[in-house]
C-alpha cells in the first residue's frame, strides 16, 4: 500500500471514495455536488440506518460510512481499522475523506486505517496487489496527516521486526536494521559482550549463556534544545529474540515467543518519532539484546548472578529472564542521571487472562507520571491500569541466600516483576514500569487488525514523550 494525502477531493487515478457520514450531511452534499457534480441527493440517503452504503458510476464508487450518534474518536478509530483490515489486498485506488474535528480525532483515523490494512508478507513467496490509499484534508490539519502517516508507518515497521522469525531477525541482524533505518538526528551506541563483561552486567550476560548469538546491549542518544547540565529520560525495552524459558522450558506452543523482543521494538520506533517530530528534550533508549535458549553453559535454577549495582539475584526460574535484562540496564542507566526512567517489557503472561488483550499494566513510583500516561493512552485508544506495588511485594524479592530472587511464590505475577526491578531504579530518578504481555500479541484476526504482533502502546508514549509540561518539571 502506497500512502499519501491531497487536499483535492476529486482526482483521476482514484476509484474508490470514502465520506464518514456524522454531522456534517449538508458538506457533503455541497461536496458531491461541486466536486462529483452529483446532484439532488436527498438529506434522506445520507441519514440512513444501514452502516455501509455506495453510489456506483461507470469509473468510480463512492462509499459512505453512517457512524450517526457515536462519531466520536473512539469509534471512528474501529471503523477506519476495520475498513483498513477489509480493504487489504483490494485492487481499489482508494481516497478517503477525513471526518475533521480536531487533530486528535484526523490521526486516529489515519492510524488505524494504516495498522488494519498490515499484514505480515516478508515471509510469503506469492504476489499481493499493491493499490494507493490518499487521505483528504483540509490544508488546515496537512501537517498533522503527514505526521500521522509516519507514526502508523513506524508502528508497522515495529510489528513488521516482532514478527520476524529468530532464525532471520537475530541480535546481529536487528542491529544492522536499526543503524540502517534510525533517524540521522539519534546517535547509535553498540556495547558488545566484552564491553558487558567489562562493566558488569553480568544479568544480560546470564541470559544469553545458552545461546550462539551474542548478546549486547543498543544505546539510542538524542538531544536538542536542551539546557546545560539537562537530565535524560531514559526508555528501556526487553529484547528477547527468543524465549525458550531456558532451563524452565516453557510448554505448549511456544513459537510467538519470537516476538519477546517486541518491548526493544517499540523503543527503537519510539525514538524515531521522537527524532522525526524534532522534540524538543533529551532522550535514552537501552535495549538490552539477548536470546534465551538451552545448552551446557546456560543458566541453571539455583544460579546466583551479580547484577551490574553489585547486587546477587538467585535465578529461581530461567523463564523469568525478562525482568533481569531490565534490571541490568536500568541499573546502568545510573551513569546518565536520568530523571525519569520507563521500562517495558513482557513479563507478566498471567496479565493475558487477568485484561484478556484489553490493556497494559503500569506501575511506578510518581501517581502524577502515571496517570498522565493512562491519559495518553485514552488518546491512543490503547488502555493501562494501574496495578500497586506496595512494600509487602517488593519484600517478597528478598532471597534467603543471595540480595534478591528473579521470582517468588506469590502468585501477585503481574506485579512482582515490578517489585523486582524497583531494586534497580537509578537514584533520584522516577520511574514507571509498564507490561504488555496482554496487548502484544494477537493469536487471531479480530475485526480491526490482521493476526500477530500490534505494536501498540508506542503512540501512548509517543505522546506522553512530547508533552512539555510534566517531564519538564521533574
Amino acid at each position: 500500500m502506497d500512502i499519501g494525502y491531497t487536499n483535492k477531493l476529486k482526482n483521476k487515478k482514484t476509484n474508490l471514495y470514502i465520506f464518514t457520514v456524522c454531522n456534517n450531511v449538508d458538506k457533503i452534499i455541497k461536496a458531491l455536488n461541486t466536486h462529483f457534480s452529483i446532484k439532488n441527493i436527498p438529506k434522506s440517503f445520507l441519514k440512513s440506518s444501514d452502516l455501509f452504503k455506495k453510489l456506483y458510476f461507470d469509473d468510480y464508487e463512492i462509499l459512505f460510512i453512517f457512524m450517526k450518534k457515536k462519531c466520536n474518536h473512539k469509534t471512528l478509530y474501529e471503523i477506519f481499522g476495520i475498513l483498513g483490515k477489509d480493504l487489504f489486498n483490494t485492487e481499489y485506488n482508494i481516497q478517503i475523506m477525513l471526518d475533521q474535528k480536531d487533530e486528535n480525532v484526523v490521526s486516529n483515523q489515519i492510524v488505524s486505517f494504516i495498522l488494519g490494512n498490515y499484514k505480515t508478507l516478508d515471509f510469503k513467496t506469492s504476489e499481493y496487489k499493491k493499490n494507493n490509499v490518499i487521505f483528504y484534508h483540509t490544508k488546515k490539519y496537512e501537517r498533522i496527516v503527514k505526521n500521522s502517516i509516519y507514526i502508523g508507518n513506524i508502528q508497522n515497521e515495529v510489528r513488521m521486526l516482532s514478527n520476524s522469525p529468530a532464525n532471520i531477525l537475530n541480535s546481529d541482524t536487528y542491529e544492522k536494521h536499526i543503524k540502517k533505518n534510525i533517524n540521522k538526528s539519534v546517535k547509535i551506541t553498540i556495547l558488545n559482550e566484552d564491553k558487558l563483561k567489562k562493566l558488569g552486567l553480568n544479568l544480560i550476560l546470564s541470559v544469553n549463556q545458552g545461546s550462539k548469538n551474542k548478546a549486547k546491549l543498543i544505546q539510542l542518544t538524542y538531544k536538542k534544545n536542551t539546557k546545560k547540565n539537562e537530565r535524560p529520560v531514559v526508555f528501556v525495552g526487553k529484547g528477547v529474540m527468543f524465549d525458550s524459558g531456558g532451563y524452565n522450558l516453557k510448554t505448549k506452543d511456544f513459537s510467538d515467543m519470537k516476538n519477546d523482543m517486541t518491548s526493544s521494538a517499540i523503543m527503537y520506533g519510539l525514538m524515531n518519532l521522537i527524532s522525526y517530530h524534532n522534540i524538543d528534550g533529551y532522550y535514552i533508549a537501552l535495549l538490552p539484546i539477548v536470546e534465551n535458549m538451552i545448552n551446557s553453559n546456560a543458566t541453571r535454577p539455583g544460579d546466583i548472578i551479580k547484577s551490574y549495582n553489585k547486587k546477587t539475584v538467585e535465578i529461581i526460574n530461567t523463564d523469568a529472564e525478562g525482568r533481569l535484562i531490565l534490571a541490568d540496564s536500568l541499573a546502568y542507566s545510573e551513569k546518565f542521571n536520568p530523571k525519569l526512567c520507563i521500562d517495558l517489557g513482557t513479563l507478566a503472561g498471567i496479565n493475558e487472562r487477568f485484561l484478556g488483550n484489553k490493556a497494559c499494566t503500569i506501575l511506578g513510583n510518581s501517581n502524577k507520571l502515571i496517570k498522565k500516561v493512562i491519559y495518553n493512552g485514552l488518546k491512543n485508544n490503547e488502555n493501562l491500569l494501574e496495578i500497586p506495588i506496595w512494600e509487602e511485594y517488593i519484600s517478597e524479592t528478598k532471597s534467603n541466600i543471595a540480595d534478591l530472587k528473579n521470582i517468588s511464590g506469590n502468585n501477585a505475577g503481574g506485579i512482582i516483576p515490578g517489585a523486582f526491578l524497583s531494586h534497580f531504579i537509578p537514584k533520584n530518578s522516577a520511574w514507571m514500569h509498564l507490561d504488555i504481555a496482554s496487548i502484544d500479541y494477537l493469536h487471531n484476526d479480530t475485526n480491526m487488525r490482521h493476526k500477530g504482533a500490534t505494536g501498540n502502546i508506542l503512540r501512548t508514549l509517543f505522546d506522553f514523550s512530547r508533552e512539555k509540561g510534566i517531564i519538564n518539571e521533574l
